[in-house]
């Protein structure tokens, strides 16, 4: 193959990886509604957490990361980084149905999460928000890591983020 063709590939393959990817991530249907119905059935004094937060500040975080997409983040990641990393890393967890990160990180600059709140306050609240969520017809707020979303794109994340951090939450 001659340097040309090799050139040309090493640009064109990775265009098309990406927007492939983005094709496929809004494709997928993440059903945030039907996610806040299974968490309304929660049993909250029967839940526990095998993560270093306990099962009241998972549920606040979540609660905030809800509220933040329509109030706006305390603080933003440069828009370098939304265009770039935050992106991709958005359309690839859409792509492929799961995220993954840090389950003990705080969204930057949010008030702390309380350790004494009890579970089923702490569930009332992300429940509430959820609802408020999708219930929400007025502009959102960019995301801190990924920028501005639409709305079917912030389902998706917050669909995907909450999944996340319940692989560390069970019935005791």
């Amino acid at each position: 193959m001659n340097r040309r063709k090799l050139l040309q590939y090493a640009i064109v393959a990775p265009v098309a990886a990406l927007v492939g990817g983005k094709v496929v991530a809004m494709a997928r249907h993440y059903p945030l509604d039907e996610l806040l119905q299974r968490l309304k059935r929660f049993p909250p004094e029967r839940l526990s957490s095998n993560g270093e937060w306990n099962v009241s500040m998972v549920l606040q975080h979540l609660a905030q990361s809800v509220r933040y997409s329509r109030l706006g983040y305390p603080q933003d990641r440069s828009a370098l980084f939304q265009f770039t990393v935050g992106s991709v890393a958005l359309n690839a967890f859409a792509a492929t149905g799961s995220m993954h990160h840090a389950l003990n990180e705080p969204i930057p600059e949010a008030p702390s999460l309380v350790s004494r709140v009890p579970n089923d306050v702490a569930l009332a609240e992300l429940v509430q928000e959820l609802e408020i969520f999708i219930d929400w017809q007025g502009e959102l707020a960019p995301h801190f890591a990924y920028g501005n979303l639409t709305k079917q794109q912030y389902y998706t994340a917050h669909y995907l983020h909450i999944q996340n951090h319940l692989t560390e939450i069970s019935l005791s």
